[in-house]
């Protein structure tokens, strides 16, 4: 793995305007990844994994959404301080993303085809397009690419839609893939086809790819690294291994205890009580306290995101000797 980031995200936080002033989003999310590695993204509905990927492309809501600070670089080169034009000069050929509802990111008004030869008008590619847009159709498992091409969206299933938004981020051979629960409108059989397939691409061109997902077995198969956001902000960085072997924030042991053991038979299940709180009712000091079974007088305050080890970093007191 190359010691340079691909990607590069310092302390970014993201607020959206309301009626009662400025509401924040993310709290200084700072994470990396690496040319040709998986990274996972992982949390609860509602904890601002969906708001990140959207503010690396640019693409958060208007009016309302803004970046309050932070910078995301791109190979070095900071692509918040990009213009309009020069932004969508990015989006597609560095960095594509997989929508996590397809068919709120297709237009119901334009064939399919129409859609996917539009991304060639604003992108150099050497070759034939439409031979790369039959092609990639057939790799996301439509026997019948012709007939897809001459479709229009509501012609479509969600699966289907949501294959052809894969087959839509793959076409420019991006430096980087935001999928954003890429597999939740798939069956199983599908499901793994297309992550193989993504793994293909990785190999093939070097794609790295942050992985957003509620799945934490697809995690386990495919990702290198992972991170674990709670209520914006990143409460736990780690390799694979280490993470599966012995998590370390109480919320990522939560999340991996509500997982089905399988154990004379009978699914285990611990859940995690309580729920994700709004952002408007963040807390300053640590936001999983409440939930905690492990919170003590220290967690008034804002734990910082400091190594445990070479391999795992975590935002938790219990790992604070300094502290307590």
């Amino acid at each position: 793995m190359s010691k340079e980031p691909l990607l590069k995200v310092e302390e970014l936080t993201i607020s959206f305007e309301s009626s009662e002033g400025d509401i924040e989003i993310t709290d200084e999310v700072s994470f990396d990844i690496y040319p040709g590695e998986v990274l996972g993204l992982v949390g609860e509905s509602g904890c601002g994994k969906t708001v990140t990927a959207l503010a690396l492309l640019r693409l958060l809501p208007i009016p309302g959404g803004k970046i309050t600070s932070g910078r995301v670089l791109l190979k070095g080169k900071d692509i918040l301080s990009l213009s309009a034009e020069e932004i969508r000069h990015v989006r597609g050929k560095n960095i594509s993303m997989i929508f996590q509802e397809p068919s709120a990111a297709i237009n119901p008004l334009l064939t399919i085809k129409t859609q996917l030869m539009e991304c060639f008008d604003y992108h150099e590619f050497e070759g034939n397009s439409e031979q790369r847009v039959l092609d990639l159709l057939k790799r996301v498992d439509f026997p019948d690419p012709q007939r897809i091409l001459s479709s229009y969206p509501h012609e479509l299933s969600g699966g289907m839609l949501q294959r052809v938004m894969i087959a839509t981020a793959l076409l420019m051979k991006p430096d980087l893939i935001i999928a954003d629960e890429p597999t939740t409108a798939l069956d199983v059989t599908v499901q793994a086809h297309i992550m193989e397939l993504l793994l293909e691409m990785k190999k093939e061109t070097d794609t790295s790819i942050l992985f957003i997902t509620h799945n934490l077995n697809l995690i386990a198969q495919y990702a290198d690294r992972l991170i674990v956001m709670y209520a914006g902000r990143i409460v736990e960085n780690s390799h694979l291994e280490p993470f599966i072997q012995r998590p370390l924030h109480p919320y990522s042991k939560g999340l991996l205890n509500a997982l089905p053991n399988i154990n004379e038979g009978k699914p285990q299940i611990i859940p995690i009580p309580g729920q994700v709180p709004p952002p408007k009712d963040y807390e300053s000091g640590c936001r999983y306290r409440e939930r905690c079974d492990n919170a003590f007088d220290l967690c008034i305050k804002k734990p910082d995101l400091l190594p445990f080890n070479d391999r795992q970093n975590v935002a938790c007191f219990l790992y604070n000797k300094e502290a307590r």
